[in-house]
């Protein structure tokens, strides 16, 4: 609208209000969209100092059945992908998963 004389662009403004005033309300509706805030999944751990407590829990279910622990280890990591965890569910998982295969092998030699 480049108008050097102030009336006519008064006059302009006036015309196209309507216009105006539904494109500012679709943009604003495209910016809130945009913007919509998205709500974070609940951490079922607290912290990294809450991770002892699941790995003593897996290290027991590994002494009593291997088999269970390597599941459970599975279970975890699967877990940690699917809901995008951070590192200590992970860890957890891949802990849980190496001490079930390592009793596992013990036993079986032992066996044998």
């Amino acid at each position: 609208m480049p108008y050097k004389d102030a009336e006519q662009k008064r006059e302009w403004e006036r015309l196209h209000r309507k216009e105006r005033r539904a494109r500012r309300r679709e943009l604003r509706r495209e910016e809130a969209a945009r913007e919509e805030p998205r709500p974070e999944a609940q951490s079922l751990i607290g912290g990294a100092s809450s991770l002892l407590l699941p790995l003593a829990a897996g290290g027991a279910l590994a002494a009593y059945n291997p088999k269970l622990a390597i599941g459970a280890g599975g279970l975890t990591l699967a877990v940690a992908i699917f809901y995008k965890k951070d590192w200590s569910w992970w860890i957890a998982g891949m802990l849980l998963l190496v001490v079930g295969v390592f009793i596992q092998w013990n036993l079986k030699t032992e066996g044998e």
